[in-house]
């Protein structure tokens, strides 16, 4: 076999190993992570929160479902997202999420990203 044609069929099959595996990585990493969709608020709820009011949120925990409610802790409140997938979350962090007070969404997503984070899992 001629040098380059086993040069060429190298570098072939090492590209195509080195585009599936980091996607089939990706694939295996996000089937193991809860899913947000607090990214995905609609621009209308987004426009009804006032920037410039002290406004603060926490989460409700019912039935397994967690939804993002405004207001603190313990009272009743708007709820702005509902349904979020919790089923990969440790025991230790649903029971603490209800009692959290947050005072911006960004605060939010920020606790959704630290317990979606691989090191809780161990």
């Amino acid at each position: 076999m001629p040098r380059s044609f086993v040069i060429s069929l190298v570098l072939i099959i090492g590209l195509g190993i080195g585009s599936i595996v980091p996607a089939a990585t990706a694939w295996w990493y996000d089937t193991n992570r809860a899913s947000s969709t607090l990214n995905s608020i609609s621009p209308e709820i987004a426009a009804t929160i006032d920037a410039s009011t002290k406004v603060s949120f926490h989460f409700g925990l019912e039935q397994g479902v967690l939804s993002v409610i405004e207001g603190a802790p313990g009272t009743s409140g708007k709820v702005i997202v509902t349904g979020l997938n919790v089923q990969a979350w440790p025991k230790e962090m649903l029971d603490i999420a209800p009692k959290v007070e947050f005072y911006s969404l960004d605060e939010v997503q920020s606790f959704i990203d630290t317990v979606n984070e691989p090191l809780w899992r161990e």
